[in-house]
């Protein structure tokens, strides 16, 4: 997520909506706040959207309940948000990412959408937007994350359990038997 953050060019002067708060999109919702931008977070999700607030959002959206472009307008006066990382991978939501970014907006895919996307591409030419990917991460963002972490408490949230070796199979079991629910497993050596 932090590196997202970086793609986009994120400044103290830009708003962020961050769709999809797993443990990608936090970390994308933390770098935003960390370089002072108003961070929106939207998610389908009461308890995730909670945490979200907790580390640094300033506006949530539940988007199974709530009218997402009716918020966005009461929170950006009209003007959609300046940034938009999409961490969920879900046609609805890469669409959502264009149809809501602000004019001259700048979108980063983080999420893998697992079946086609279809786009209005006019959108992408008459709201003269930026539309990059964000797979990787550079040796910097790892330093930002580790700073982070020192630097403040993590939620217990954020650590979803904490395994000796020999369970290392019983840990992924219990990730793989809980999607979106397990944020970070470790093994303790």
């Amino acid at each position: 997520g932090f590196h997202a953050v970086s793609r986009a060019a994120v400044t103290d002067l830009d708003v962020v909506m961050v769709i999809g708060c797993g443990m990608i999109g936090i970390g994308a919702l933390v770098r935003a706040a960390l370089r002072g931008a108003r961070v929106i977070a939207v998610d389908v999700d009461d308890e995730k959207l909670q945490l979200a607030k907790r580390m640094g959002a300033v506006y949530t959206i539940n988007s199974a309940t709530e009218d997402v472009h009716a918020r966005l307008s009461e929170i950006t006066g009209d003007m959609g948000p300046d940034v938009v990382i999409e961490a969920v991978g879900a046609p609805a939501t890469y669409r959502m990412a264009v149809d809501e970014v602000a004019f001259t907006g700048r979108v980063v895919c983080i999420g893998y959408a697992k079946s086609e996307v279809a786009f209005e591409t006019k959108y992408f030419v008459s709201k003269e937007l930026d539309i990059r990917g964000s797979r990787n991460a550079l040796p910097e963002d790892f330093r930002a994350v580790m700073e982070y972490v020192k630097r403040n408490e993590i939620p217990d949230i954020l650590i979803s359990g904490i395994y000796p070796p020999e369970k290392a199979e019983e840990a992924m079991t219990t990730w793989s038997d809980n999607p979106g629910k397990v944020f970070r497993i470790f093994i303790a050596f």
